[in-house]
């Protein structure tokens, strides 16, 4: 069974090198759920042992890269990056460059249950997120990267969850109390 997804960011991410934007571990931590118990580097594949912070379940996930075009690619598009899993139904995932755009493209040997397609689904989007930072160069985007790069790639999901829950509170308090001020100044 075959998955396409149209990354959707934009033109200037084809010309984005996404192998080296993209390490193994990036590509794990990029998915919302996994926390990231071991990984182990055996016959050039990456082993890593996970834990689902959503379902609470612990699986392994082996896991090698490559920007090498061999393999089949889908007609018209230039492959550039290719992901080759196991020990889960999901075989390859391939990011290529088809009319200018990234697409991704799921391999699997059997149809794949609702579950677990919505799981490869919210980590195709993460993926799709963090190359988003790198579209595009503006001041906004250069201190995302640094935050994604510096802490929130290096924490675990529930870790990610609080410092997001905080930031936003925060957030809110510093508006409400400029409101405030501002409003017993004008008023007042």
């Amino acid at each position: 069974m075959e998955y396409f997804y149209d990354l959707k960011v934009g033109a200037r991410a084809a010309d984005l090198a996404i192998e080296k934007l993209l390490d193994e571990e990036k590509l794990i931590r990029l998915h919302p759920h996994w926390f990231v118990e071991s990984r182990q580097d055996t016959n050039g594949w990456c082993q890593f042992r996970l834990r689902d912070y959503a379902t609470g379940r612990e699986f392994e996930l082996g896991l090698v890269m490559s920007s090498d075009p061999a393999g089949e690619a889908p007609p018209g598009s230039a492959p550039v990056l290719r992901m080759t899993l196991h020990k889960i139904p999901v075989e390859e995932i391939l990011f290529h460059v088809q009319e200018n755009k990234v697409r991704v493209r799921l391999r699997s040997r059997e149809a794949l249950p609702p579950e677990l397609e919505q799981d490869m689904l919210l980590w195709i989007r993460a993926i799709q997120e963090y190359l988003r930072l790198y579209a595009a160069t503006t001041p906004q985007t250069l201190v995302f990267r640094g935050i994604m790069n510096g802490m929130m790639l290096k924490m675990n999901p529930s870790q990610r969850k609080i410092t997001i829950m905080l930031t936003k509170i925060t957030v809110i308090e510093l508006l409400v109390t400029i409101i405030i001020v501002v409003g017993y100044v004008y008023f007042g």
